[in-house]
């Protein structure tokens, strides 16, 4: 049976999703979820101490936004915080915090509303997976299904035309002859012991559920289907009325599902070490805990700017330079962009999104963008080298204030050096006195998004040039 089905007949599934759809309820349930973690909290007090004052709060926050969604979730995090401050963070019962505990707030605030965020995603996820699986089955067995009627004995009494059509049989070929006809010869023994047992015990059921079946072809070619038996008495003998139905098309979108549920756990598991990486290297000791969360943020929507662009393309990629324009939204009089017409894959989208907005967030702070006459220039290039297509990022601030190196690695040069190298295989970082100069290389083949064809009539006109 395919998940969505089997989550669909599942009782405890549909009392979740009609609290999800009460808002009422699913906002009382958030509400209940936060109390009775905090009451088990407080029992907890002595055992746990005051160094885990959300231990409890993480599985009602879950629950909360599995069960009621967004922002169902999204209240539980804020009533799990506004309580935590007040009763577990010291000074305990005071709204006053001090800054360990307001950075043990900031980071539980943050881990909660992005996995909120990735439930809610999760649960939009499959719940169209559910609607699509739906649709498919409404319009295969919305049409006409298979019918045999089989007397007791086995032997097939009716048949209709969508059972000629299934099984590639005439009906007189069928007619008269023994129902395992129509099943694999391998099977065709224990077929006919499931059958002798449901007439000593007739009642309607559906022989598909729990148990692989597959129907025989007059080539003998086999398929998989689903049967539903209904017993039928005729002049006082007891028969078998048999549905069949095709299911080859439902396996299939079974198939589709778990890898849409495998790849959505990857890319779960990816996003939560990048923002896991973003944290350890943003929250650091000595800085400034208001700077930190500006930053931190800041990195934050910059991958979810990414992140949603990839999710309007089905994850088939993302245009670079709308990257470039969503991150410089209101400087567009002081950007130049050529060359950047091209679509990278999901992994690339991730890493350019942070690049530009590390390269953009220093340009507004110190650079070319500090200034009303500043200008940054962003060209990008295909080039052939050594026999394999490149492309080049290359960004250039102007007109900006006189620039100076910086005296200390932060993780800005960490993005757009360390990280990079990895990503691609030449950058280089210059800051000159006249404005910062980054170019990043890379192998056009490993940020291309599958299918893309970027630049291919600039690649050919580009004349080769030694690496």
């Amino acid at each position: 049976m395919p998940f969505s089905s089997a989550l669909e007949s599942h009782r405890l599934f549909e009392r979740v999703l009609r609290v999800r759809r009460n808002p009422v309820a699913a906002y009382g349930f958030a509400i209940a979820a936060v109390a009775v973690a905090t009451l088990a909290r407080w029992l907890l007090g002595s055992e746990v101490g005051e160094d885990v004052p959300f231990l409890t709060y993480f599985p009602a926050i879950v629950l909360a936004a599995l069960v009621g969604g967004l922002g169902p979730g999204m209240l539980a995090i804020a009533l799990a915080a506004a309580i935590s401050w007040y009763l577990f963070l010291p000074p305990l019962f005071n709204w006053r915090l001090g800054e360990a505990g307001g950075l043990t707030l900031l980071l539980f605030v943050a881990v909660t509303g992005l996995t909120v965020t990735l439930v809610a995603l999760l649960n939009a996820a499959v719940e169209r997976v559910m609607a699509q699986e739906q649709n498919e089955r409404v319009l295969i067995e919305s049409s006409p299904s298979g019918i045999v009627v089989v007397d007791d004995e086995g032997t097939i009494r009716l048949i209709n035309a969508s059972t000629e059509k299934l099984f590639g049989y005439e009906r007189a070929e069928l007619l008269g002859r023994k129902v395992e006809v129509l099943v694999p010869q391998l099977k065709a023994d224990a077929h006919r012991a499931l059958r002798e047992a449901f007439l000593r015990r007739p009642e309607a059921r559906a022989m598909g559920a729990g148990r692989d079946l597959s129907g025989r072809r007059r080539d003998g070619s086999e398929f998989p289907v689903e049967i539903a038996l209904n017993p039928v008495i005729r002049n006082g003998r007891t028969g078998v009325l048999a549905t069949v139905i095709d299911i080859s098309e439902r396996r299939r979108a079974q198939e589709r599902q778990q890898l849409m549920i495998r790849e959505l756990h990857h890319r779960t598991h990816n996003l939560f070490a990048v923002i896991q990486s973003i944290a350890s290297r943003t929250f650091v000791d000595g800085i400034d805990l208001a700077g930190a969360k500006q930053v931190f943020n800041g990195r934050l929507q910059a991958l979810a700017r990414a992140h949603t662009m990839l999710a309007e393309a089905a994850w088939s990629g993302a245009p670079l330079a709308e990257l470039l324009r969503q991150e410089f939204a209101g400087f567009a009089e002081h950007l130049s962009i050529s060359g950047c017409d091209i679509v990278v894959n999901a992994a690339a989208a991730q890493q350019f999104a942070l690049i530009i907005h590390e390269l953009a967030t220093n340009a507004m702070k110190y650079g070319a963008l500090s200034v009303p006459g500043g200008r940054v220039t962003v060209q990008g290039r295909i080039e052939r080298r050594n026999g394999e297509a490149t492309f080049s990022f290359r960004w250039q601030e102007r007109g900006g204030p006189a620039v100076l190196a910086p005296t200390r690695k932060g993780f800005g040069s960490v993005i757009l050096v360390d990280a990079a190298r990895q990503f691609g295989h030449t950058v280089r970082l210059d800051y000159r006195p006249q404005g910062v100069n980054y170019e990043l290389q890379l192998l056009l083949s490993a940020i291309a998004a599958p299918g893309s064809q970027p630049g291919e009539a600039r690649l050919a006109a580009a004349p080769s040039r030694p690496a």
